[in-house]
């Protein structure tokens, strides 16, 4: 079954991105790649790696929450090794499954390693959905399409209420409280409202995720500003969010497919040729890939491969 979703995965994304390519020369696509320079493809894989430190920061935040501690150095190496695997993998969600292996192992209990990385991914999702809302004002300037609207604010809204509501959530009916699952649940929204409730660790969680989400915007920025499209900062940071709140979408590989659509529909509402936003979109996915590759090493040097548990001294200390 799992093989068989991974295969489904492929031939989506596969398929995807041929219904893009076949809307527009290919050849144009390939012209668009050669503008970039190799000084500009260095700077945005440095920006996406450097981002692996703010995602590192937004973790601690969260793991502290849970009464928990891990230094940050091995924080910052689960994380690439997460980001790696998130690149590899047919969803983020293996990512973070590899993310709950490695954090075990690096000492902290089961339920804290996965209650903070699913925490953390909420975290990232929210802010997400909170940049993308800021923006709505101006961006609802270059969208003029009604129908594409009102679907952005239903899903802007539908996400902020659910994630306020699974929050709000201190019992459930008794019958639904004999599952283990719920009391995972209830343990999760109790460790969100402890990271919510708390301003400083509000401030950790939300300001590196809009930070790093930014970043990628300015990713996107650099890589079409070489390849001479007529895009500002502005309009990066105004549709580049909604593009990967698209993407997240667990269908395909590594958002593949999914993104190159959703990027040229996105930046053709400003008139940017159909081949360079693909191009841009193909080039932003290449980058995140090979910023990731660093996870591969560590993945393989760090002995969270290998079968036999081992125990790192110093790297984590568990208070809860």
């Amino acid at each position: 079954m799992k093989l068989f979703k991974l295969l489904v995965k492929i031939a989506i994304s596969g398929a995807l991105i041929a219904i893009v390519l076949h809307a527009f020369d290919v050849r144009g696509v390939v012209a668009q790649f050669s503008k970039v320079d190799a000084a500009t493809l260095l700077g945005v894989t440095a920006i996406a790696l450097s981002i692996s430190l703010l995602h590192t920061v937004r973790w601690i935040a969260v793991i502290e929450a849970a009464s928990a501690r891990l230094k940050f150095g091995t924080a910052l190496q689960v994380v690439l090794i997460g980001h790696f695997f998130n690149q590899a993998l047919p969803s983020s969600v293996g990512g973070d499954a590899v993310r709950i292996w490695c954090a075990r192992r690096a000492g902290l209990g089961l339920g804290t390693a996965a209650h903070t990385v699913i925490m953390d991914r909420m975290l990232s999702l929210f802010s997400l959905l909170l940049l993308s809302a800021a923006g709505l004002p101006w961006l609802f300037q270059i969208v003029v399409d009604p129908v594409a609207r009102w679907a952005l604010a239903i899903v802007l809204l539908a996400g902020s209420a659910g994630f306020c509501g699974f929050l709000a959530v201190t019992g459930l009916p008794q019958f639904i409280t004999d599952l283990r699952a719920a009391h995972a649940l209830l343990d999760l929204a109790a460790l969100g409202r402890k990271v919510v409730c708390s301003l400083r660790r509000l401030v950790m969680t939300i300001v590196p995720s809009i930070l790093s989400f930014s970043a990628f915007a300015v990713i996107v920025f650099f890589l079409a500003n070489s390849m001479h499209l007529d895009i500002t900062v502005l309009d990066c940071v105004l549709l580049v969010p909604p593009v990967i709140l698209i993407s997240v979408l667990p269908v395909s590989i590594a958002g593949w497919g999914v993104r190159e659509g959703a990027m040229v529909v996105a930046f053709g509402y400003i008139n940017v040729p159909a081949d360079g936003a693909f191009a841009v979109s193909v080039l932003f996915g290449l980058t995140l890939a090979a910023a990731s590759l660093p996870g591969s090493l560590l993945w393989w040097l760090s002995g969270y491969s290998l079968d036999r548990v081992k125990t790192k001294p110093g790297g984590m200390e568990n208070s809860g």
